[in-house]
């Protein structure tokens, strides 16, 4: 009668490929290479051929049965897989974008004209314009965002400390050099309230650390009618203004020349939209001067010194409330109203006749007129002033010492004025479906600020305002910008001095409407704290850093928390162990997955993370605590071999019958004397030197390598260090799921003690080929038993021969067992 192999919970065995198989007899049935084969149960269940039909099945109440799957293939190793379907490609070839793990994508040969194209986007833009289709839109869009961008980039002035003629250069030159060089079609570059909040800052402290004095309230003065600051600071001022605006383009086309447009990937959202939110506080708060129409001013020596600027300026401001001018009040507040309303307003006609109402000129020209005819400077309400007509004049920067704290907080505004551009502009990419360079970007930026700082402009960056109103009128191209840059340019040449007598709070009143939606984004936090903590976190370390500190400070410690943040994502990455659902292949985590189940002889850990050497500790911990210590294992080994040489000492050395004394000889075992005490021992204290070692359950550890991108020299030191202690342990060691970055740097020899024949394609052929493996090493197993049995029976030397076997088993502690047992007779004998 033909004998069955066992199946091990619905898997049927198959032998392991290192090992040939054996002949077919008459006493053993080899069972069948495939473990996979869905079968629908009379029932409406669901089993696998081979399971137990005794134990549980899947249900297969809303499925059809047009959806079953039928899999019947071999178990294969990477190898083997490889072997068979993989193309013969030369290794060189196969690593030719590649260093160590790290994928560079093929660039294809490129001729002069796509060279041209790529560097000069409008060249493409006016090749493929439609112009009846797009150009009403483009013109309706130009024309509506021209008339935003006039007075918004006048009062954006305020913020960089020059004077608001200095914001309408930054709008005309910023947005024709984009409109050539740019790659988004619907972003508007101009002036932007948090970049010119730390250009502003910057050329501040500068100038404080320089004149070793604290220059007070220049937002409010330097711009306007320059009263209460020297003439020689406002030269200064804007001196340092431009040389920041040429060095913030010199920075951005570096990054351009570098490739270096990656950098925006680790300023992520959360931290951009902390830090833009915290901003638009501080810049609410720098206009409170304007708006009340006195000087507020924060004493040298308050306390804390350098930190909480903010908190201080709210207190100072409301202890300033009795200075304030009433008019000025009066017409901040009705500025306010009459925008928001007018806001609401455009909302309703943007849905009905898709075109938009200049909210912010409408009231910029109102309150001019009343101004002109009412005499609002004779009232103490403050005037922007004399606005010179005409192109903005080319001159280059004066020049500017340069120090250390200068350089950097340059080179935060040009990384963080690219990334606030990069993150609006992604926002339309996704939604049009438009592809956007960053290196590209990064030029346009570059080239902006450096022809900008020659003629007059400060650092430009997109304005979220302008750009998503292009967008939702329906700007198609950039063409709509240049129309708006024909507006700004018609103001610069004939209209400038209208707006001489437009009262500076109407520009700081606009600066504060115009932040409601960045202000917007705290709605966004509880959804964000439900969705990850950890980026929520960043959010508000970015808030919070801002407004306790300043802006320059506070990204600064933003972009430190951020990277924290990914090293520990990357060090301490999520570990779990994996377990099958019955009569499938499909193996999930047992903490997330009840109906998961382990299969008993068998650990399946994976490791959600690379394997480096920030990780390579946790990698190792996470393994012995969760599968088997492979070192306890080894310490109980070799502490049991050695007491065996103990026992096998003791034995040999006994003169004529007598055994010496049994603590003499375990010492003299030890350091290697002999010693001639000689006393009669008991059987029990031989079994006192040769006690059973503790042994595991655990046969095979297989890893599911699916989730680890990389492997450097210390994560694969430590895995095979790894590999060593489970194969001195007895546990064999299977991959599986790896990736080509891994496979390619396992076929270097030396670098891992894995055989390549035990690394397998998926979790299921790692489980079959190690349920075999063990199914045939446990028949071995008795085989031995066996045959030392007859030895024992045939020589009396041989029963003092012990044998440990590879994997402890069942058999082999029966047969230690017995062989104590025949010591104790051969003694009493």
């Amino acid at each position: 009668m033909k004998r069955r192999r066992k199946t091990y919970a619905g898997i049927v065995g198959r032998h392991h490929p290192l090992v040939p198989e054996e002949e077919p007899s008459e006493s053993t049935t080899i069972p069948l290479a495939s473990p996979i084969l869905p079968t629908p149960a009379a029932d409406g269940f669901l089993g696998v051929e081979g399971d137990d039909i005794r134990s549980a099945t899947t249900s297969m109440m809303g499925h059809n049965m047009d959806e079953i799957v039928r899999i019947k293939r071999p178990v294969y190793s990477q190898h083997q897989f490889e072997s068979i379907y993989t193309e013969e490609i030369e290794e060189a070839a196969l690593r030719e974008h590649f260093i160590d793990t790290v994928y560079i994508p093929p660039r294809p040969a490129r001729t002069c004209i796509d060279l041209t194209c790529q560097y000069l986007p409008i060249i493409v833009t006016l090749h493929h314009y439609r112009w009846r289709e797009y150009f009403p839109h483009d013109l309706l869009s130009g024309l509506s965002t021209g008339v935003m961008r006039i007075p918004q980039s006048m009062a954006y002035a305020l913020l960089a400390l020059v004077t608001p003629v200095h914001g309408l250069y930054t709008a005309l030159v910023a947005s024709l050099v984009y409109c050539v060089l740019g790659t988004s079609p619907h972003l508007v570059v101009t002036c932007q309230g948090v970049v010119s909040l730390l250009v502003g800052q910057v050329a501040k402290e500068y100038l404080e650390r320089i004149h070793n004095v604290r220059l007070h309230n220049l937002t409010h003065t330097t711009g306007v009618n320059g009263t209460s600051a020297d003439a020689a600071i406002k030269e200064q001022l804007l001196g340092v203004v431009l040389m920041i605006s040429l060095l913030v383009g010199i920075f951005q086309l570096i990054f351009s020349v570098m490739r270096l447009g990656m950098l925006t990937n680790y300023l992520s959202d959360p931290l951009v939209n902390g830090f833009t939110t915290a901003t638009a506080i501080e810049i609410i708060l720098s206009q409170i001067s304007a708006l009340l129409g006195c000087e507020v001013r924060i004493p040298e020596d308050t306390p804390p010194v350098g930190v909480m600027e903010n908190f201080k300026l709210i207190y100072f401001a409301i202890v300033s409330l009795p200075r304030a001018n009433t008019y000025t009040l009066i017409i901040s507040l009705v500025a306010m109203v009459s925008m928001a309303g007018l806001k609401r307003l455009n909302r309703f006609v943007k849905r009905r006749w898709k075109a938009t109402v200049p909210t912010e000129l409408i009231v910029v020209l109102m309150a001019t007129l009343i101004s002109g005819l009412t005499g609002f400077q004779q009232l103490g309400v403050e005037m922007v002033g004399r606005i010179p007509t005409g192109l903005p004049p080319a001159e280059s920067p004066p020049p500017v010492s340069m120090d250390s704290i200068l350089l950097r907080d340059i080179l935060i505004i040009a990384i963080v004025s690219f990334v606030i551009t990069v993150s609006l502009a992604k926002k339309f990419s996704l939604k049009y479906d438009n592809d956007i360079d960053a290196n590209q970007e990064f030029l346009a930026y570059g080239a902006a600020n450096i022809l900008g700082s020659f003629t007059g402009c400060f650092v430009s960056t997109s304005s979220m305002t302008c750009s998503n109103l292009h967008e939702s009128i329906g700007g198609r191209t950039q063409v709509a910008n240049l129309i708006a840059s024909g507006l700004v340019l018609i103001t610069l040449l004939f209209l400038g001095t209208l707006f001489e007598s437009t009262p500076t709070c109407i520009l700081s009143a606009i600066i504060v409407v115009n932040l409601r939606s960045v202000l917007w984004q705290l709605k966004d936090l509880p959804a964000l704290w439900r969705t990850s903590r950890i980026d929520a976190s960043l959010w508000l370390v970015a808030f919070f850093a801002v407004i306790f500190t300043d802006a320059n400070t506070g990204v600064m410690i933003g972009i430190g928390f951020s990277l924290i943040t990914v090293i520990f994502r990357f060090q301490w990455p999520y570990c779990c162990v994996l377990g099958r659902i019955e009569h499938t292949d499909i193996y999930k985590n047992i903490a997330l997955t009840p109906n998961a189940k382990e299969i008993d002889g068998i650990k399946m850990f994976r490791c959600e993370g690379p394997l480096f050497f920030s990780s390579a500790d946790h990698f190792q911990s996470c393994l012995y605590s969760m599968t088997v210590n492979p070192r306890k294992l080894i310490l109980q080994k070799r502490r049991y071999e050695r007491r065996l040489r103990s026992l096998k000492r003791f034995l040999s050395i006994v003169p004529n019958g007598r055994r010496q004394n049994a603590a003499a000889v375990a010492a003299a075992a030890e350091t290697g004397a002999e010693s001639d005490a000689t006393i009669s021992v008991a059987p029990s204290t031989e079994n006192h030197f040769a006690p059973m070692p503790e042994t595991s359950d655990v046969h095979h550890v297989i890893i599911d390598m699916s989730c680890c991108s990389f492997i450097d020299s210390a994560g694969w030191a430590t895995f095979n260090r790894i590999v060593g202690d489970f194969q001195e342990a007895g546990i064999a060691v299977y991959l599986c799921n790896c990736r080509f970055a891994i496979r390619a740097m396992l076929s270097n020899a030396g670098i891992s003690r894995i055989d390549k024949r035990a690394i397998f394609l998926t979790n299921h052929d790692a489980v079959c080929a190690a349920l075999s493996d063990m199914s045939r090493l446990n028949e071995r197993d008795w085989l031995i038993y066996d045959s030392h049995a007859r030895q024992r029976s045939e020589d009396l030397n041989h029963r003092r021969r012990h044998f440990v076997s590879r994997r402890p088993s069942d058999a082999s502690e029966t047969g230690q067992s017995r062989f104590l047992l025949s010591l104790d007779d051969s003694s009493s004998d």
